[in-house]
């Protein structure tokens, strides 16, 4: 992997940044000024990344493929920070060029990055999620949160009024804390949704017919309300709503998503090495979710 040679190796260069993958699709670019303008929110750099994916060159003879595909990345990836740089003047952009595979290359980043940014439905490399490879494994395998950033208009951190955290039952802390951390950088609304079906919580097909819908909605509603109410109490100047919707978790979350800026959902790491989804219900998100998606990994 080669960065910036102003900047030394990109483990460092990565280390607290917003990184973005980028390639030569338009969707990427999305995704690319939707990271600057995250990093400018935070005040850290934005690292640009793009994978030539040839990762069986020898460092000390490469091949003239490898020396020509390391050429042209670095072309494209100037191109895309030249870009970035004429919109967000305050932010720290530098570059990394990596041989490793676009998935893999994210990944290693997550490692010391603060937060992986990439696009979907793009020609390949970094934004090509069609077939569902690279956002989905870095969903499943990134070791930090991961923002998929969908084609056309989007929101940018600086514009967002609003944030959607999915809470499932016995939520873990880190995507409510990312959620409330989110929504106090942009000065939003944090609208927390619980969806429940009634077979998940009735096992019995003639209780789940029995059971009051008005009664069940307010018990997950209150049991949405105890799982963030720790969390709410370190972002005293966020206001959070909590809402319960019945039925299934992909199209109400989704619903709930439309016109907001951000969906925020947890992600477990408890997966084979060689998944390449993180779930159902991430899975469906990413493809389908009209705003983007920060998948929060839980450990």
């Amino acid at each position: 992997m080669a960065g910036n040679p102003e900047q030394g190796e990109p483990g460092a260069v990565a280390a607290g940044a917003v990184v973005a993958g980028v390639d030569a699709s338009e969707n990427a670019m999305n995704a690319a000024e939707w990271a600057a303008g995250e990093a400018t929110v935070r005040g850290v750099p934005l690292v640009l990344a793009h994978a030539v994916d040839v990762p069986d060159v020898s460092v000390l003879e490469p091949s003239e493929f490898a020396l020509q595909a390391r050429a042209e990345g670095l072309a494209l990836v100037e191109r895309v920070a030249s870009r970035v740089r004429a919109r967000f003047a305050d932010v720290e952009a530098y570059v990394v060029v990596s041989d490793l595979s676009p998935a893999q290359t994210l990944v290693e980043l997550s490692g010391t990055a603060a937060l992986i940014v990439t696009g979907t439905r793009g020609h390949g490399g970094f934004a090509g999620m069609l077939a569902g490879s690279v956002s989905r494994k870095l969903a499943a395998h990134a070791r930090c949160p991961l923002v998929v950033v969908h084609g056309g208009e989007v929101a940018r951190p600086e514009t967002i009024y609003e944030v959607v955290l999915g809470v499932e039952p016995d939520q873990a802390e880190a995507p409510i804390r990312y959620a409330f951390a989110a929504a106090e950088r942009y000065g939003a609304l944090l609208r927390a949704v619980r969806v429940w079906h009634p077979r998940t919580l009735y096992p019995s097909v003639t209780a789940a017919y029995d059971v009051n819908p008005g009664q069940a909605r307010n018990e997950q509603t209150g049991s949405a309300e105890r799982l963030i109410e720790p969390v709410a109490a370190d972002f005293p100047t966020v206001k959070a709503e909590v809402s319960a919707g019945r039925g299934n978790t992909v199209p109400i979350l989704v619903e709930s998503a439309r016109g907001a800026g951000l969906l925020v959902v947890g992600a477990h790491r408890h997966r084979p090495p060689l998944s390449v989804g993180a779930g159902y219900v991430v899975d469906g998100l990413l493809a389908h979710s009209p705003a983007p998606v920060a998948v929060v990994p839980i450990h």
